[in-house]
């Protein structure tokens, strides 16, 4: 009898052995271990937090406020947003946040600081001074306070809002 064959063999002595069962076992590891190289790639790749799979920019219909963003953040932990801004030359350009933004994110910074902010039950509307050309660039570290999907509103006065929608990570 060939040795090898004999290797895959069931036997009883001198311990019992089901080869069948060993052979399931071995498929079940193997799977096990492309699943866990899965797994690191996607988290590699941005798939769970900052990287290429998260990192992504949405831009308004009339193309006067671009919103930089992480599609997969975690909770309480800082996370940033940049509003690119092209309102009217000489013009103040007040930008509204609203949705899960106002209820469950914290906003740790913006910079630079609005000329006036007001705050309503669900929104909070930012007031930027006119500029000649009318861009501005704004920076806001925000911390999500909750996991699960997140869609938020920013529009820029009046115009289409952008609309994010963000998985949060416990």
């Amino acid at each position: 009898m060939d040795k090898t064959t004999d290797e895959y063999r069931s036997r009883r002595y001198p311990i019992h052995e089901d080869m069948r069962a060993q052979r399931v076992e071995w498929v079940l590891q193997r799977g096990g271990n492309w699943l866990l190289y899965a797994i690191v790639i996607v988290a590699l790749l941005g798939g769970f937090s900052d990287g290429w799979l998260s990192e992504t920019t949405k831009t308004n219909a009339q193309g006067s406020l671009t919103v930089e963003y992480q599609r997969f953040l975690r909770s309480e932990s800082d996370e940033p947003f940049t509003l690119r801004i092209k309102g009217e030359p000489n013009q103040p350009a007040t930008v509204r946040l609203s949705g899960d933004f106002m209820d469950k994110f914290v906003i740790q910074t913006l910079r630079p600081q609005p000329l006036i902010t007001h705050a309503s039950t669900h929104a909070l509307l930012l007031t930027f001074p006119a500029t000649p050309s009318g861009e501005h660039a704004v920076w806001l570290m925000t911390q999500p306070q909750t996991a699960g999907l997140l869609t938020s509103q920013i529009t820029l006065d009046g115009t289409a809002p952008v609309t994010l929608k963000q998985w949060v990570y416990p």
